[in-house]
């Protein structure tokens, strides 16, 4: 495995989008999608991240940290890269935004 990105965070802005409402559907070590959102007012290197449930719908549970955004939005765009983003830590009964930390991991295909 030859590991070029590596960062553990929590995401940013949960308590304003659904992680509420589906946090009893994740587990730690789920997979969940990033999606770059370059048309975002606030920030162009955006990265929402996702949980797609069973039934195949999406919902959208926060940010990639604008401190991690810039970088990660470049080696998103990178082909010659996998790009994997898993729960690490997943805690109903803390804080918003200390409920869900992921781990983003890019590696050489």
């Amino acid at each position: 495995m030859n590991l070029v990105y590596n960062r553990t965070f929590y995401v940013a802005g949960v308590k304003f989008h659904h992680l509420g409402e589906v946090i009893n559907k994740l587990k730690n070590g789920d997979y969940l999608s990033l999606v770059p959102e370059p048309s975002n007012p606030h920030d162009k290197f955006a990265i929402r991240i996702e949980f797609t449930d069973d039934e195949h719908e999406n919902f959208m549970l926060g940010y990639i940290p604008a401190r991690f955004s810039e970088d990660l939005s470049e080696i998103i765009k990178n082909e010659s890269l996998t790009i994997s983003c898993r729960i690490k830590t997943l805690d109903p009964t803390a804080e918003p935004w200390t409920q869900l930390m992921v781990n983003v991991i890019g590696e050489i295909k």
